[in-house]
């Protein structure tokens, strides 16, 4: 069978762009992983409740497929909150809405408190972002500070939940801006969650934000009265 040239090397290209090479860890020395499967029937009547859930952290119990004793349903479209039966009951539906929702927003006791940079302690403006803008603005908050400008910053790695204390951060400074690669999202879930009104900086290129750009923009803001 034969292939065009111009595909082969298209393919090469993305499989040499998209490969970097990593050590492999000593499978010995990984932390043991124990989901602390259940082994015993845990309601009230001697039966297994495969949604009853642990008060602090919401979390349900897990059975080995096929333990004896602790079979139950899988599927389906929605589970009762305690028997994991099929269940269609509004009241039901709406509790395990609920139920789930909180469940993630309690990670966030487990996600580290966001830290910010701010020599001086007095800045006005704090310059926030997350993902791979990392680079691009903190390049441009070194040429703010080398210049005697004062800006603070911080860089989000969890964004669902977010951290406990961000809505504080954001709080703590007249001004808030949010560079992205995209139209926006960040800042419109900010906006939606805080009630802080970010300034957005968007681009929507393909290419990082320059250093330059970035610190312009910045200077603006903080030139602002």
């Amino acid at each position: 069978m034969r292939y065009r040239t111009p595909v082969i090397v298209l393919s090469d290209g993305y499989l040499a762009n998209g490969s970097e090479p990593w050590r492999l860890p000593e499978v010995a020395e990984l932390p043991v992983i124990d989901p602390g499967f259940a082994t015993e029937p845990n309601g009230p009547d001697g039966e297994f409740l495969p949604y009853l859930r642990d008060e602090d952290t919401l979390a349900r119990p897990w059975a080995v497929p096929g333990t004896a004793g602790l079979e139950h349903r899988i599927g389906g479209i929605e589970k009762h909150a305690r028997t994991g039966d099929i269940s269609y009951t509004p009241d039901n539906h709406d509790l395990m809405v609920r139920t789930r929702q909180a469940k993630v927003d309690a990670i966030a006791r487990d996600i580290p408190e966001l830290e910010v940079s701010d020599p001086t302690g007095d800045a006005d403006v704090l310059v926030l972002g997350w993902g791979g803008t990392y680079g691009s603005i903190t390049a441009a908050v070194r040429r703010i500070r080398r210049s005697g400008g004062r800006v603070a910053q911080a860089h989000l790695r969890h964004l669902n939940p977010f951290p406990a204390n961000l809505g504080a951060v954001l709080r703590s400074y007249d001004r808030v801006v949010v560079p992205e690669i995209n139209l926006g999202q960040l800042s419109l879930l900010l906006r939606g969650r805080f009630l802080v009104d970010v300034i957005g900086y968007n681009k929507v290129r393909g290419l990082p934000f320059k250093a330059e750009e970035l610190a312009d923009v910045l200077r603006e803001v903080i030139d602002r009265d």
